[in-house]
């Protein structure tokens, strides 16, 4: 189980800063590097956590992948534009329910 989490918690922060490097270099946007590298900065404490502390590592990652579904979400909403948000907000709900799932399993 702590595979899994450790995967998909290493793998989002990944996505989430060359998401932020691709905002910047193809519409010049310092919110979407700032964004991700400060996302991916939040998984990786909760990644460090969930060494040490298994459910507040996955708690924490979780509840970094709630608030970027959920910002997604409403970035979709008002732009109705697959890319980059409709994918993020695909990749960041992926995220959450498996992440969901693991904390769930670890109570």
């Amino acid at each position: 189980m702590h595979a899994l989490a450790a995967g998909v918690i290493l793998a989002y922060a990944a996505i989430l800063i060359v998401g932020g490097f691709v905002g910047r270099r193809v519409s010049g946007s310092r919110v979407s590097l700032t964004a991700g590298l400060a996302s991916a900065a939040l998984l990786a404490i909760a990644f460090r956590l969930s060494i040490i502390r298994p459910l507040a590592g996955y708690l924490m990652a979780a509840a970094v992948s709630l608030a970027l579904t959920v910002m997604f979400s409403l970035r979709f909403r008002k732009t109705k534009k697959f890319m980059p948000a409709g994918m993020m907000l695909v990749v960041s709900g992926i995220a959450l329910a498996i992440l969901g799932w693991v904390t769930a399993n670890s109570l």
